[in-house]
């Protein structure tokens, strides 16, 4: 069996336990006997049709966005979506991490609005939040570029080199490596 074969591989479902009533337990099987579904099926049913109908609306009653103006197929992008949005009513570490994610918006994304992300950096770098994150508590009062280091670290493990970052280097970077064309003497 080959290496990446043998790697797990991310779940396509994950469980949930809740705890019901006799009375419910029996309505959830009734409802799915009469459907032909299994009791998964119903739930999974009920909850999309639920959210499909909760809105978030604008001061005047508009609709702007329901839970697919959020959702991404990517974690690190629905977390920073949904952080985005102070409607969502965020936790204190969402709060935290999107605190993070603007500090060092140039890995996350092309502008500090955070408008549009960079999903190639987020795919390699989400799984390591909440080590950065603990690195960062810890370093940025005395290591300002602790936690930098460890993310161009992550990113060019990844395979991602600077040019493709979309990060402009910084002018020591700029001065270590002199443009050609400046050593030219016509």
């Amino acid at each position: 069996m080959t290496t990446e074969r043998k790697r797990k591989r991310p779940q396509k479902s994950e469980s949930l336990t809740i705890r019901l009533d006799p009375k419910m337990r029996f309505a959830l099987e009734f409802v799915a006997r009469l459907r032909g579904q299994t009791i998964t099926k119903v739930i999974e049913r009920a909850v999309l049709e639920a959210a499909d109908r909760s809105y978030i609306e604008d001061d005047n009653h508009n609709i702007e966005a329901n839970w697919l103006s959020y959702w991404d197929v990517n974690d690190g992008i629905r977390a920073i979506n949904l952080a985005l949005d102070q409607r969502t009513h965020p936790s204190f570490e969402e709060e935290e991490m999107l605190d993070f994610v603007k500090t060092h918006w140039n890995f996350f994304a092309v502008s500090p609005d955070l408008s549009c992300l960079r999903r190639q950096n987020i795919e390699v770098l989400w799984p390591a939040m909440p080590k950065l994150i603990e690195l960062w508590r810890e370093t940025k009062t005395s290591d300002r570029c602790a936690v930098r280091q460890v993310m161009e670290q992550l990113l060019e493990g990844a395979g991602l080199h600077k040019d493709s970052w979309g990060m402009q280097p910084t002018s020591k970077e700029k001065r270590s490596h002199p443009d050609l064309d400046d050593e030219i003497p016509f």
